[in-house]
């Protein structure tokens, strides 16, 4: 069934005309590139959007789990808290199993037609807005995220981040994303980057090449 190991399951500030900070936005794609990367146990891009920008915001839903002895994963899993963000945040009960597959609410398998597991299919037949924009109908923004400029020390440069904890666009959600952003930045979790003064390195994610954590979210 699909595991929470830990995490128990959570209810679910207002961002302005601008891309950084709080956003009021629509899920409009999801893309599985896990077998681009097989060191990883999972990769997805998932796209967001709103009306400040003519981009998409993509956040990156990537890593490996922590695993106990005998290979399940472990119950404080960051991969699995991650996961667990997301799936909330759209209302799906469904999920990874204990092995890091992904099954429905009634523990079946995320399966294409030809029985290869297809989780950004799944995703985007149910919770996406593909069609986000071309009419008012196409334009409901259900989900809040944060994001800032984080500095990257390997490429000499900031990008545009979005924080993991990703939440339901209500009042009681986007309170306790809030509050949950004003506690990483005051613990140096999450440090906005500030092209003006000298780049200061992050507490929220460790990032190379084969892999990523993310040990404070």
């Amino acid at each position: 069934m699909p595991y929470r190991g830990s995490y128990e399951q959570s209810s679910n500030g207002s961002g302005g005309a601008n891309f950084l900070g709080f956003q009021e936005v629509a899920l409009t794609d999801v893309v599985d590139k896990s077998a681009d990367y097989p060191n990883m146990d999972m990769f997805l891009e998932i796209y967001f959007r709103n009306g400040n920008s003519q981009y998409p915001w993509k956040y990156s839903l990537l890593g490996s789990f922590d695993r106990e002895d005998d290979d399940t994963i472990s119950g404080d899993s960051s991969l699995l808290k991650r996961i667990l963000y997301f799936t909330d945040a759209i209302g799906w009960t469904g999920g990874v199993n204990t092995n890091g597959n992904w099954v429905d609410e009634d523990d079946k398998p995320i399966l294409d037609e030809d029985d290869k597991e297809d989780i950004a299919g799944f995703l985007n037949s149910k919770y996406t807005q593909a069609n986000y924009g071309v009419t008012s109908s196409n334009s409901e923004h259900k989900y809040y995220i944060f994001t800032y400029k984080k500095w990257n020390e390997k490429a000499k440069r900031a990008y545009t981040t979005v924080c993991p904890k990703i939440v339901k666009n209500d009042e009681r959600s986007r309170t306790d994303l809030e509050d949950y952003v004003k506690y990483m930045k005051a613990n140096k979790f999450i440090v906005e980057h500030d092209d003006t003064q000298k780049p200061v390195s992050n507490g929220d994610m460790t990032s190379t090449t084969t892999g990523s954590t993310f040990d404070k979210f």
